[in-house]
């Protein structure tokens, strides 16, 4: 019963928290930018009024615009489950994907939504649905190539399992396959949450939307889960990336208060620095017009080349 309520936390974790993460960078920006900006609490209540506007659907709506909204949420609960959020140790679903099945869950959800876009026939949801599957082409060699990197090095491609290779050794954690497996998977990160090369959270001109297009016909309770799935994604993404590669400690170790106290702290502490650091790149870099995207691309693809290298020659030692 424990390790299924601790499970249900984790989920939980993922649905409250997802939003603040997202008003705390937004209202970084703002500041670094020179603006008041709105709360950091703003996310909340904007969920909260499209969840009481009315729910419209195009004509042209389909099997897919309606599948997406609830797949979307649904993927992101799944992932949830599989990944160390506040535990150092797998809970009942930890065991039932490794890292790829994660990635399949998010190519799932991205698949369907950019289909909702093109089903509707709006030239928007167009638009973000071709710029999406472009982006994917370009990122997911890299991606690919950094988990291979992680099952060379970890010997398995679970996230439990690969961030206690790196949490009892500070020979592996320094290794320079990892170092590089960490910058690696941060670009492709910045990519997957719509932070660079080209998307901008927070403006609408057309030249930088993505993701924003991709939903742009969506009103009412499907707006609210598909923008509620999208601040689930990015919290997924940064705990993978911190509770995995950076900084797989700080979480608990038992089924305890003490212990539930600690992981979130630690949870909160590392993903709002985070948050600091993506807020900080995103107004110090400038988006990068359309020829220049495989500069970017291409240099993940060279970093978890490079890193896969590393893994093999730090075997051979």
């Amino acid at each position: 019963m424990d390790a299924l309520f601790w499970q249900g936390l984790q989920i939980l974790s993922m649905l409250l928290y997802a939003p603040l993460l997202e008003g705390w960078i937004a209202w970084l920006v703002a500041r670094l930018e020179g603006r008041q900006g709105v709360s950091p609490f703003q996310p909340y209540y904007d969920l909260y009024k499209l969840g009481h506007k009315e729910l419209l659907l195009p004509g042209s709506a389909g099997i897919f615009y309606q599948l997406a909204p609830p797949l979307s949420l649904a993927t992101m609960i799944a992932i949830a489950t599989l990944i160390p959020i506040l535990t150092t140790f797998p809970l009942p679903l930890g065991w039932m994907g490794d890292m790829v099945a994660g990635g399949m869950l998010f190519a799932l959800s991205s698949t369907v939504i950019t289909l909702a876009g093109l089903e509707t026939g709006n030239s928007y949801g167009g638009i973000g649905a071709w710029r999406s599957g472009f982006l994917n082409v370009l990122v997911e060699p890299a991606l690919i190539l950094v988990l291979i990197a992680v099952a060379l090095f970890a010997h398995a491609t679970y996230p439990y399992v690969a961030g206690a290779a790196y949490r009892q050794s500070w020979i592996s954690y320094l290794d320079p396959a990892h170092l590089l497996a960490v910058v690696a998977f941060f670009l492709i990160f910045l990519v997957d949450t719509g932070r660079l090369p080209i998307e901008n959270h927070s403006g609408g001109a057309e030249v930088s939307m993505i993701e924003e297009a991709r939903v742009l016909e969506y009103t009412g309770r499907d707006a609210l889960l598909l923008r509620w799935s999208g601040m689930a994604k990015q919290f997924l993404l940064m705990v993978i990336l911190l509770n995995v590669f950076v900084a797989p400690w700080g979480m608990a170790n038992q089924f305890s208060l003490l212990g539930f106290l600690e992981a979130l702290s630690s949870l909160l502490a590392k993903t709002l620095a985070l948050g600091g650091l993506i807020a900080l790149i995103e107004v110090s870099l400038a988006r990068l017009r359309y020829y220049r995207y495989p500069e970017y691309f291409s240099l993940a693809l060279l970093l978890a080349i490079v890193t896969i290298a590393a893994a093999q020659l730090g075997g051979l030692r």
